[in-house]
């Protein structure tokens, strides 16, 4: 794969103590928008001692080599992976075993395997066979100690580690950085200058976390408490960091990002500079007309939001609150923007939800049409509600199958009757298959080695294989999750996360009506 790109780092493999490679199981094009990519390459680069090279999933069979060098990973002396979903597990595996690496951490002795990011940090232990340490929650408040362990001789079987690293028996818990004004944010950052593969934002983290407290959302509670850089400090990172970096347009990321106490200012600045920008999904609320034609001003012309469900009843259940009047503002202020394409996300399978539910969405979307958007410039997204570890919905069976298939027809019926054609919908298969991973136990591994098997076999990876290696188990994909009992302990509890379980459990019992 032949990528020209802004920005990299070459170094000699003879004069460094460490080489370690950072692994994105997923292609190159996901995997280079990711802004905690980019940081760790330029993080660990920075010290002479270190050498950092990337890898990214270049398809099932297919050995990695990085991109600096061109080697393997086995040349590495550790292998770090960044694990953003559920679905990344069987394509780092297929990595490591395309690789010549041993999968399991018994039976290998270098290079040394690492793992982070939401997914290993939210639940680590379907992958503790495999990975030797895991970092659990954000990486600047420990990268010191992690390298230090590292460089040392015996780092795998070290007796001690500190608070954010982990591996089954050491129990630990979940770190953050306290202030993200003293975090370090990536300014020189990659970027591909030519090819298919071409993008030119600079990637802009303005806060981190979430305080509305979505009962279904792991970012909120993965990642809190919610935190924001101010205003001086993100220009001091926009500055440096388009100048390095030589882009025009910025990519705002962060999940809270309309919750930021000097937002306008950092819009003003944006549009002053010259910059083009895109904003994440809107915050459902008092959006006023100024704060529109600011995000407008940047060249975006579509705009995403999540309301979930049509019915106000069921937000109150996920925690999600907004009156339906805060969105009809939200969107006239959008069209009168010049805003014209709208992506909305909904998801099925919230407690107390039935098909009389669905009644409320034919007015819902009359009323966006009604406001200005074109039935053709609305795409819509369905989900299944799925449970993830870490949440209060951690213990919340899921829709049944034929339910989610039955609503996503109306759904489809509706949306086309007024018509709306985009419409795009997970597979309930693969929606249980990540709630099973997400709250699963080390059992889960069996299944993993067992579908990675079938891959040597010439198998895809895809939901053909998850049948055939559950036929062992006598189950199927869209009956693998079970939901964890309420009184049971968690699969993950040597890890203590930054919400206490109690909180998560009361919030579970408000959900589905039985807190007293």
């Amino acid at each position: 794969m032949q990528i020209e790109e802004r920005n990299v780092i070459l170094k000699d493999h003879r004069k460094v103590k460490l080489r370690f490679a950072l692994a994105y199981p997923n292609i190159y094009t996901v995997g280079i928008s990711n802004l905690g990519i980019r940081l760790i390459y330029e993080l660990l680069n920075k010290s002479d001692a270190i050498l950092c090279e990337r890898f990214f999933f270049s398809g099932y069979g297919i050995q990695p080599k990085s991109l600096e060098s061109g080697l393997p990973l086995s040349s590495f002396d550790v292998v770090g992976f960044s694990l953003q979903h559920e679905m990344d597990y069987l394509r780092m595996l297929n990595m490591l075993s395309t690789s010549n690496i041993p999968l399991r951490s018994v039976e290998r002795r270098r290079p040394l395997i690492i793992a982070g990011g939401p997914a290993a940090s939210s639940n680590p232990m379907p992958l503790s066979p495999f990975v030797d340490i895991f970092v659990v929650g954000e990486v600047e408040p420990i990268l010191p100690q992690l390298l230090d362990l590292l460089l040392s001789e015996d780092a795998k079987h070290s007796p001690t580690l500190t608070p954010g690293l982990y591996r089954p028996g050491n129990p630990t818990k979940r770190v953050y950085a306290e202030d993200l004004n003293n975090a370090y944010h990536a300014v020189r950052q990659v970027h591909p200058t030519s090819g298919e593969w071409l993008s030119t934002s600079f990637l802009l983290e303005v806060s981190r976390g979430c305080s509305k407290g979505c009962r279904f959302c792991l970012e909120c509670f993965l990642y809190s408490p919610r935190r924001e850089r101010s205003f001086s400090t993100i220009k001091q990172i926009l500055e440096e960091g388009t100048r390095l970096s030589k882009v025009t347009k910025v990519s705002c990321i962060s999940s809270a990002f309309f919750d930021h106490s000097e937002l306008k200012d950092i819009l003003s600045y944006l549009k002053e500079s010259g910059l083009s920008f895109s904003t994440p999904s809107l915050r459902i609320s008092d959006t006023d007309e100024e704060l529109m034609q600011l995000i407008a001003s940047g060249g975006q012309r579509s705009i995403t939001i999540a309301p979930e469900t049509p019915s106000e009843r069921l937000r109150r259940v996920i925690n999600k609150y907004f009156h339906d009047d805060q969105l009809w503002i939200l969107l006239s202020n959008a069209i009168k923007s010049g805003i014209r394409s709208l992506k909305i996300y909904f998801m099925l399978g919230i407690p107390g939800e039935s098909d009389d539910s669905l009644n409320d969405l034919e007015p819902f979307l009359s009323k966006v049409i009604s406001l200005g958007f074109r039935p053709s410039s609305v795409h819509i997204s369905i989900n299944p509600l799925i449970p993830k570890s870490n949440t209060p919905f951690q213990w919340l069976p899921m829709i049944k199958k034929e339910d989610y298939d039955r609503r996503v027809s109306i759904f489809r019926s509706i949306a086309h009757r007024l018509g709306i054609r985009r419409i795009e919908t997970l597979d309930y298969r693969w929606g249980a298959i990540q709630a099973y991973l997400s709250t699963a136990g080390p059992e889960a591994s069996e299944i993993l080695l067992r579908l990675q098997r079938d891959l040597e076999d010439g198998g895809m990876g895809d939901l053909g294989a998850w049948r055939r290696v559950l036929k062992h188990y006598g189950e199927r994909p869209e009956t693998l999750y079970k939901p964890l009992k309420l009184d049971d302990p968690v699969p993950w509890k040597e890890i203590k996360g930054v919400v206490p379980i109690s909180i998560l459990r009361n919030e579970f019992l408000k959900a589905t009506g039985e807190f007293q």
